[in-house]
Parts: C-alpha cells; structure tokens; sequence
C-alpha cells in the first residue's frame, strides 16, 4: 500500500537502485553509495526523480570517478558529494553519510 520509495544501494546495489528507481512510478528519489557504472547506464533515464550520489574521494575499489560520471549522465534534479580521504564502505565519514541521507530523504519523500 504504499505510495512513494526511496532507493538506496551502495556499490553494485547503486546500479540496482537507479536501474529499479527507472523502473517503478512509486520510487520518488534515489541515493547511490559507492555505487559502480556497470549496469547503471540508464541513469540519464531517472529524472525527473532526483538523484543522490555519495562516493569517497580514497576509494580504492571503485574509483569516485564512477559516481562522476553518473552525475554527469543524469538528468535534474541531482547531487553529488565526493568525501576527501573517504574509503569504499564509507565508514570513515560514516556520521556525515547519515546526515546527508537522512537529510536528503527528510526533504525528498
């Protein structure tokens, strides 16, 4: 029953979430952690839902680059926050990942 979702998936779940977030007329917004380009070509496709990417700047298993170039495919609405110093999983600004979603989703849903 319900009538809007919000996505969220962190590395190969990214390209799930803005794969599914094309997909479904319930999803309003989605947020990408980490996420990989491999199967995420579609996001051009995602607007006008918005669209919110989060990537460490020391990721060593997918360069932030990924999440870069994502952005630069999707349509408005769209933001993207590169953490400096920031690993793969994120844990290192684990409390600033947090507020940006929590934030995000608070003004999105």
């Amino acid at each position: 029953g319900n009538q809007r979702v919000a996505l969220i998936g962190h590395s190969f779940g990214g390209a799930v979430a803005i794969n599914a977030g094309t997909l479904s007329p319930i999803v309003t917004t989605v947020i990408a952690l980490s996420s990989q380009l491999a199967g995420a070509h579609v996001a051009g496709e995602l607007a006008p839902k918005p669209l919110l990417l989060i990537h460490g700047g020391a990721d060593t298993i997918l360069s932030h680059e990924s999440s870069q170039a994502l952005y630069d495919r999707a349509g408005e609405p769209k933001t993207i926050r590169i953490l400096p110093g920031v690993g793969h999983g994120l844990a290192e600004a684990s409390d600033e990942v947090f507020e940006l979603v929590s934030d995000w989703l608070m003004e999105k849903v």
